[in-house]
């Protein structure tokens, strides 16, 4: 799944209460704390995770950890952390607004006119096991229950077949929207298709 560099939604205007964890069957989304810096570094150090996404390197550095992290920890409402249920943490999911995407040269692409972004990364050593799948449902079933978004948008690069298969297993429709965007983990442009989920 794609992540761009992006603004977190205040949560004002997001309507979530970022104090209370998210539970699922097997799964807390909770905010980002400063112990899990190894962690976070370990979901994004994975070469094939990065070329997936606008703006995570490879390789990632213990540097660019704990800038990302420091990030996370800034916006509790627009950042989870993924844990299992000892409280190890397997992954990232965020719901922000878009920026400036790096389409067209940098310019805004009014990619987010449908609703905030969606974005979710496992740890590779967890992936296969339906942890995105359970983190976007409990989040999402906690957006619709408060009413703070109707519709979400997502998108993936047109190689991420995971993704693909993940974002329509989560009910998310494409669009239509091709654009052609670049990754800092690759060179050049590459196609990216665009996804919405209905609440």
């Amino acid at each position: 799944m794609i992540a761009r560099i992006q603004e977190p939604i205040p949560a004002t205007r997001s309507g979530m209460d970022t104090s209370a964890a998210i539970e699922t069957l097997r799964l807390s989304l909770t905010g980002f704390r400063p112990t899990d810096l190894n962690g976070l570094a370990a979901i994004f150090a994975d070469r094939d995770t990065a070329r997936m996404t606008h703006a995570v390197p490879h390789p990632f550095s213990e540097g660019d950890a704990v800038s990302r992290l420091a990030r996370m920890m800034q916006a509790p409402d627009a950042h989870w952390a993924i844990r299992t249920g000892d409280e190890t943490l397997i992954g990232t999911i965020s719901l922000t607004r878009g920026g400036m995407c790096r389409e067209s040269g940098g310019q805004a692409a009014d990619l987010h006119t449908f609703g905030p972004n969606l974005s979710v990364f496992i740890a590779p050593e967890h992936q296969r096991q339906g942890y995105a799948t359970e983190a976007i449902d409990g989040l999402l079933r906690r957006i619709k229950k408060r009413k703070a978004h109707k519709v979400i948008h997502a998108a993936h690069f047109a190689d991420n077949l995971a993704s693909a298969r993940l974002l329509v297993h989560a009910d998310f429709l494409y669009t239509g929207r091709r654009t052609m965007e670049t990754s800092l983990a690759r060179e050049g442009a590459h196609q990216a298709l665009h996804m919405i989920r209905l609440l």
